[in-house]
């Protein structure tokens, strides 16, 4: 389990490149080329804030401007759900790869991942743009940003490792993927604050581990709160990523051995 932990380290030159072709590769021959994997997230968000904002005249919610509480919660949700059914499906788009021989399949999901986050990293940083345009300096809380990343991309990678694993063999578990990516938008406290939750739903809701991230960096960017404002759910996140990351390895090692028969 050790050795698949280090491997994308030991070939991460080759890993960068693989990433940055994929990225390239994602909208070849496409008008707006790369730009179309800023296009889809902006542009989702812009129709969520018409929906919200304007149709239903949102206000403020937990003190701070609507529309700011909204995009502050979409960029993590978009980095998740780009980056997990990328890895999902990584092993099926790269089938010539895991026949060869003397290639390390180990990078393949991380190849998606990666490219993921070259967008993320932009959006991240457009999302800083933004709140200090709209009057929210920097602050102290804002180093805790590369954690949050770090939260969110370590919680992705466990998962999208465990479902690169199995999805040669079911076929179809990318769409269950992605059918359980469009319930988890309104069942995650995206659109619609926590404090909103019945009390006795509250419990469950805490239980998605996402909510750890969105109310870390809501509490971060909008508030100046430290990350360890929330101690249990900072307890429960990180047990479990190393659960899920260590079931994925495990997954993964075992399933490796029979990938390019069954692809």
């Amino acid at each position: 389990m050790s050795q698949i932990r280090r491997t994308p380290v030991r070939y991460r030159e080759l890993l960068v490149g693989l990433a940055l072709t994929d990225f390239r590769a994602r909208h070849k021959g496409s008008l707006l080329g790369a730009g179309w994997s800023f296009a889809h997230p902006i542009a989702t968000i812009g129709l969520y804030l018409f929906v919200y904002k304007v149709a239903m005249r949102g206000g403020e919610t937990e003190g701070v401007p609507f529309a700011l509480w909204l995009v502050v919660g979409f960029v993590p949700w978009f980095f998740f759900t780009d980056g997990l059914v990328a890895m999902s499906q990584s092993l099926v788009d790269y089938r010539y790869l895991v026949k060869k021989v003397v290639f390390e399949v180990t990078i393949i999901p991380a190849i998606k991942l990666l490219s993921s986050t070259f967008v993320a990293v932009v959006v991240w940083t457009v999302l800083l743009v933004v709140l200090s345009v709209a009057g929210y300096t920097p602050r102290l809380a804002w180093p805790q940003i590369p954690y949050f990343f770090g939260c969110i991309l370590m919680l992705t990678a466990g998962l999208g490792l465990l479902t690169a694993a199995i999805t040669p063999f079911v076929r179809d578990l990318t769409q269950m993927v992605v059918l359980a990516i469009q319930f988890g938008l309104w069942l995650t406290p995206i659109l619609w604050p926590m404090s909103n939750a019945p009390k006795a739903v509250l419990p469950f809701v805490k239980l998605n581990p996402l909510v750890y991230v969105l109310q870390g960096l809501r509490d971060a960017l909008l508030h100046g709160r430290p990350f360890w404002y929330h101690p249990v759910l900072t307890l429960y996140f990180w047990v479990f990523v190393i659960l899920v990351n260590g079931l994925g390895v495990y997954v993964f090692t075992r399933l490796r051995p029979q990938f390019a028969d069954v692809l």
